[in-house]
């Protein structure tokens, strides 16, 4: 049954819950009633539900597949995964995905799930099937046609805001619920079922009855892979089209693998030194099963110059010559795998892998011990262009090897790279490609070594790099601590100042890879303690770089990868920069691909710095502007934050969260205390000032009305916050509200009691303290509304700041990812402001009892002094909290205000200083006029005046009192 789940952040619930309580009758039908949607939904698109076919299995295959009786034993069962496949490719279908055609480049797959598979008791080894097909699209994330090369270099590009990827477009057409027969026999599946879509407006849904037809080839084997079928209504008047199906099987039972001895023979034409399978975290197996993966091409030297036609390794039926591989693993036993590979001329990343038959390849073969790489055999398929029905898989003439290289360099750094090459004759247009992985981590090789090649580039760029007398009391960060990480922003003068984003990241520090001294050194590198690494020194450390484009600039250039040397003692970085080129067309072996004419220098700030800007620096090319090669200079600037000082801002922010959590319940506490006054001195009921008590009461009910992350968070909108991700922030809101509400209650008690009390008391009393309470009114809400017009005008005037925000990192994070300030400039919203001038009102809560005071010149005690002294307090001790946190924390860790919320209140040094001394003044004049008076403070004649005006008017009340008795 399909569950509903509130969001939790919602306000509404608890009234709502409190209401169904009241109305058990009606909480009982609507829960009827979401039951009964559930299931309603649940059998529309719950994907464990099953629907039993509509149509007889008998009128449609009876004659392909007779019909038998399913075994009832126990040992019936048999292994769906044999039958499932999961890629493949289909044609036709246009029909079912309405609005989400597809275009060129998407991938068309269906999957195609068995539920079960049974014996039954006919002859000829028949099964009872019942499975789900489904049709879906994906739509490919990004394109970029024109690379080629070295692509050891270049990662896949995939779009992203802030840092983070975003989804790749996909669509699931519909899913059928078929029931028919496997003949194990034959290899072929006959099966009847249906499906409900929405029809081309969207509103109604159509269902269609449909028949699928399968044939699985009886060889367990590389030549029977494929599975063929065909998807069909068996409704004259539907008008979908006849649907081809071409699948790669999962796991064929029992695999045999057959060229196994022609893989071996001259397996790979490279010499260089490579791991063996015990330096590869997991195994072979580990590296390549479970997902998709990415290769870049590099083909033969007189490719595209001596040879006319195309260099693909699928022949010259493909126009285009690819330049990116994936390769995916189906089955890995150990040493053998079999494997598919797609080829392609983009490198943009699909949910589902790219199967088509005109661009694939069916590969099998085993690990290499002596030559510590991976040989097998790829074969094309063939016969498909008529129909899919014909395809087979042939022509086993192509050789691939894989293999794990030991050594990287800023020219090579893909750790998988491989060869795919013709078994025919040299003349062969395929005779030779190379590939190197785009998205394989390095972390699963634990023995690779990097070596620096580019010593003598960097003495010219960056001059010897003699020792610098450290200096005096500036810290810059340790070379094998997490702060090496950074995003940065990169300003291309050269193009009209185009802004960028880009995520440097180091590679290896020494000769040790980067993430393993982290993993190795959490409580040693990250402290500041440096590990035993060969390449690095007191002073300056080797280290490597990679620079990844968060939104790239064109499609002409790849990352960065970058080698050289950074001085602890200065802070300064200086490397040699190599950037993949793209090239339109074929691209040599033997001409540049990569342009390492890039002279990269980073200035750090010190690590106890107050300064917001985390590094600055250039990227320059040392290339004539007349080249055509040349860059123009990029400015670089990153406002990340080392991560000592997101420490301290996690520990800043938990500590905010609990004294907000101790000022609630102290304000509930005081609240309590004055409930307990007033019970005890009830004829001061009725002096309580009205309009303080509603201030109050609305500065407790509005909180819990808005969403309890925007007290947190500096806009709902901001992806990137403090909260992101904390588990426990559910948890905090739950205590948080709760300990709202309960001041909220109280108060909400107190004021009652006041309004009580006033309509009890005798009329001339009761007129009196009403008429002070106007007058009151008369006073403040001129002065509210004057308030509030001047925030509105200086709002309106005031010129836009720089707004800052913060990604909170997890508790691992803080090793592996840069914690990042985001800015940018915006215009404070008005209704921040008057949020603002709110809390200005409630630090002043008490001017409506000093008003209401003098005007009813009351000799009573309403207030107990733990009531206005202690919420006085509360109220102020965010202002003293503010001073306290500006002095020791400064500019750069004032991103986030829970506590003090800038949001809420006014917070500034200024402001601070003097809310503080009103806040104080006001609870002083309190406690004068509860102990001499509401006008003690009015000079004496003045007093007299008032207090004759108060004799004659008791003096006309006695005398309505006796003229009322007679």
């Amino acid at each position: 049954m399909a569950t509903f789940r509130p969001p939790s952040s919602s306000s509404h619930y608890p009234s709502k819950f409190l209401y169904l309580q009241s109305c058990p009758s009606l909480f009982f039908l609507l829960l009827s009633l979401t039951s009964a949607t559930s299931l309603t939904v649940s059998s529309l698109v719950n994907p464990n539900s099953f629907k039993t076919p509509r149509i007889p299995y008998s009128d449609h295959c009876n004659h392909i597949v007779p019909e038998s009786p399913i075994d009832p034993s126990p040992s019936a069962a048999f292994s769906r995964a044999s039958l499932a496949f999961d890629v493949s490719f289909f044609s036709g279908g246009d029909f079912f995905f309405n609005r989400n055609q597809p275009r060129n480049g998407d991938t068309k797959s269906a999957r195609f799930r068995p539920k079960s598979v049974r014996k039954t008791l006919g002859d000829g080894k028949i099964y009872k099937v019942e499975a789900r097909l489904t049709l879906q699209i994906s739509r490919t994330s990004a394109s970029s046609s024109n690379f080629a090369g070295d692509f050891g270099q270049r990662k896949i590009q995939v779009t992203q805001i802030d840092g983070r990827g975003i989804p790749m477009s996909s669509w699931g057409g519909p899913s059928f619920d078929f029931s028919g027969f496997w003949s194990e026999s034959t290899g072929q599946v006959c099966m009847v079922g249906s499906t409900q879509v929405f029809s081309g407006e969207g509103i109604d849904l159509k269902s269609f009855d449909a028949r699928l037809l399968l044939n699985y080839s009886k060889d367990s084997n590389i030549y029977g892979s494929l599975v063929k079928g065909v998807l069909e209504t068996v409704n004259s008047q539907s008008n979908f089209e006849r649907i081809s199906i071409l699948a790669a099987r999962n796991t064929p039972l029992n695999y045999e693998y057959k060229l196994l001895e022609e893989s071996k023979s001259g397996c790979g034409r490279n010499s260089e030194e490579s791991l063996s399978l015990e330096s590869v975290l997991g195994g072979m197996c580990k590296v390549f099963e479970g997902r998709s993966h990415m290769f870049g091409l590099r083909y033969a030297t007189d490719c595209g110059v001596k040879i006319n036609h195309s260099c693909s390794p699928l022949g010259s039926e493909i126009e285009y010559t690819p330049g990116f591989m994936s390769l995916l693993s189906f089955l890995c036993d150990g040493e053998k795998m079999r494997l598919l590979l797609s080829f392609s001329n983009t490198s943009g990343f699909s949910r589902l892998f790219p199967f088509d038959p005109s661009t694939s390849l069916v590969a099998e073969g085993a690990w290499d011990v002596e030559k510590n790489r991976f040989c097998g055999v790829a074969c094309r398929i063939l016969d498909f262009s008529d129909s899919l029905s014909n395809a087979v898989v042939g022509d086993c003439s192509m050789r691939l090897s894989l293999r794990f290289p030991a050594v990287l360099s800023i020219k090579s750094m893909a750790p998988v790279v491989g060869q795919l090459w013709s078994a025919k004759t040299e003349s062969d247009p395929s005779y030779l490609i190379e590939f190197s992985s785009l998205n394989d981590p390095l972390w699963r090789f634990s023995g690779l070594r990097y070596e620096y090649t580019e010593s003598e580039r960097l003495n010219k760029l960056c001059g010897t790099r003699k020792s610098h007398p450290k200096s005096k009391g500036n810290h810059y960060p340790d070379a094998q601590t997490s702060d090496m990480r950074f995003v940065m922003s990169v300003k291309f003068s050269g193009e009209g100042n185009v802004l960028r984003s880009a995520r440097a990241s180091p590679y290896f520090v020494g000769d040790g890879l980067y993430r393993d001294l982290l993993v190795r050194g959490q409580g040693a590198g990250v402290a500041g303690i440096p590990m035993n690494v060969n390449g690095v020194t007191k002073s300056f450390t080797n280290i490597t770089y990679r620079i990844r484009f968060l939104n790239p600039v064109s499609e002409s250039r790849g990352d960065i990868y970058a080698e050289g040397t950074y001085d602890r003692d200065t802070g300064e970085l200086c490397m040699v920069g190599c950037q993949t080129l793209g090239i339109k067309s074929t691209v040599a072996m033997g001409k540049e691909t990569v342009d390492c004419s890039l002279a990269i220098k980073i200035k750090f700030s010190p690590i106890d710095s107050r300064s917001d800007e985390r590094l600055k620096g250039t990227i320059e090319s040392t290339r004539e502007k007349t080249d055509p090669l040349y860059v123009a200079r990029m400015e670089v600037l990153s406002r990340s934050i080392y991560v000592h000082q997101a420490k301290e801002s996690v520990w800043r922010m938990d500590l905010e969260v609990g004294m907000v959590l101790i000022s609630n319940t102290l304000s509930c506490l005081f609240v309590g205390m004055q409930l307990y006054h007033v019970k005890k001195h009830q004829e001061a009921l009725p002096f309580i000032s009205i309009t303080m008590l509603m201030l109050l009461t609305l500065g407790h009910m509005i909180p819990l009305l808005l969403n309890f992350e925007e007290l947190f968070k500096s806009s709902h909108n901001q992806e990137s916050l403090f909260f992101e991700n904390d588990r426990w922030l559910e948890a905090k809101e739950i205590v948080v509200r709760i300990v709202t509400m309960i001041a909220f209650l109280l108060e909400c008690r107190l004021l009652q009691l006041a309004w009580t009390a006033r309509k009890t008391e005798e009329h001339h009393l009761r007129e009196g303290v009403w008429n002070a309470e106007k007058n009151v009114s008369y006073v403040c809400l001129p002065l509210y509304i004057t308030g509030g017009l001047i925030a509105w005008l200086v709002n309106r005037n005031r010129a836009p700041k720089r707004v800052v925000y913060i990604g909170k990192p997890r508790a691992r994070s803080l090793l592996y990812r840069p914690v990042t300030l985001k800015r940018s400039f915006q215009r404070p919203s008005l209704w921040k402001d008057l949020k603002s001038y709110g809390g200005l009102m409630l630090d002043a809560f008490l001017l409506p009892q000093i008003l209401f005071n003098g005007f009813s010149n009351s000799e009573s005690k309403p207030l107990a002094a733990s009531f206005y002294g202690g919420n006085s307090i509360v109220r102020l001790l965010p202002h003293a909290y503010d001073l306290y946190r500006s002095h020791s924390y400064g500019k750069i860790l004032d991103w986030s205000f829970i506590y003090a919320n800038h949001k809420m209140d006014y917070y500034s040094t200024a402001w601070d200083i003097i809310i503080l001394c009103i806040g104080f003044l006001l609870a002083f004049l309190v406690f004068l006029q509860q102990r001499f008076g509401g006008r003690c403070f009015i000079p004496k004649r003045f007093r007299e005046n008032v207090g004759y005006e108060k004799v004659v008017e008791l003096q006309q009340a006695g005398q309505l009192h006796s003229s009322n008795d007679s």
